[in-house]
């Protein structure tokens, strides 16, 4: 069964348009279940989760605000880093730096963004993976094909996640994903507070993705449950998560957006600083 996440101020209410609920999405997330030991006896009795990408949320954004995506740039970071789990998170940051290059239709950022995407993965063993993505990316990206250049980065984030949950770290690969979607609720998030639309704001409201998220890290075992990196994502994921429900007028008459916005962004600074 496919199910997608809710998204909007309840699960009742409106949805990001899914733009890529392909077979290639269910077999790479029923693959990811199957490394992680949580296969069934048939195929067709596999539970898959497809989780929305920063794309599809981008886009909704995008109809209702015209972000200018260019503005969300930030400084290169650090490509190496001591603790695995912070590579991680780092490296599905640099993955949303990628659909915003995309968004901005900046074939050279994408490029850039791509070398250091496939320099994280080494760090983390899964490089060899994604080498062949990276000369896509490229090629995509002199040619601006952005629609491609999408779908590329979504089949280069599916394939380090499965080589994670080959080589038994499926809690790198949700810290990949958690740390996309962080990145993508920083930007978001200033996307919607510049636009001032009430509908912007409320498109930030994912919090049942959050919950998923945290769930994940949740099992883990207890000794990758209790590292510094992974707790700090936890707690991050719950503040966020509660942001989200509260109603602005509850936060002070601080918007969604704002509070929303501090958070996310001074995680990703934080993640991101080099290391002593």
């Amino acid at each position: 069964m496919l199910r997608t996440l809710p998204r909007g101020p309840s699960a009742r209410g409106p949805l990001i348009p899914t733009m890529r609920q392909t077979l290639l999405a269910s077999l790479a997330f029923a693959a990811l279940h199957i490394a992680a030991g949580h296969a069934r006896e048939s195929a067709e009795e596999i539970e898959v989760l497809t989780v929305p990408s920063p794309a599809e949320f981008f886009a909704a954004l995008d109809k209702i605000a015209k972000p200018d995506w260019a503005a969300f740039y930030r400084d290169p970071i650090p490509t190496t880093y001591a603790e695995r789990p912070l590579a991680a998170v780092n490296l599905g940051t640099l993955v949303t730096d990628g659909y915003i290059a995309v968004e901005a239709q900046d074939g050279q950022q994408v490029k850039n963004t791509g070398k250091d995407i496939i320099s994280l993965a080494r760090a983390l063993g899964v490089g060899e993976h994604v080498l062949a993505r990276g000369k896509s990316i490229s090629d995509f990206a002199d040619r601006n094909d952005w629609s491609a250049l999408k779908e590329e980065l979504d089949a280069t984030t599916n394939e380090v996640r499965l080589a994670m949950a080959a080589q038994r770290d499926e809690g790198l690969a949700t810290l990949i994903t958690a740390g996309a979607w962080i990145r993508a609720l920083q930007v978001g998030s200033r996307a919607a507070e510049l636009s001032g639309e009430e509908k912007a704001d409320e498109t930030l409201a994912q919090s049942a993705l959050l919950v998923y998220l945290r769930g994940d890290l949740d099992k883990l075992p207890e000794k990758s449950r209790n590292a510094p990196a992974v707790e700090r994502v936890r707690g991050v994921l719950s503040l966020l998560e509660e942001q989200m429900k509260a109603a602005p007028a509850e936060s002070a008459g601080t918007t969604r957006a704002v509070l929303l916005g501090k958070t996310s962004a001074d995680f990703v600074s934080s993640a991101a600083a080099k290391q002593k």
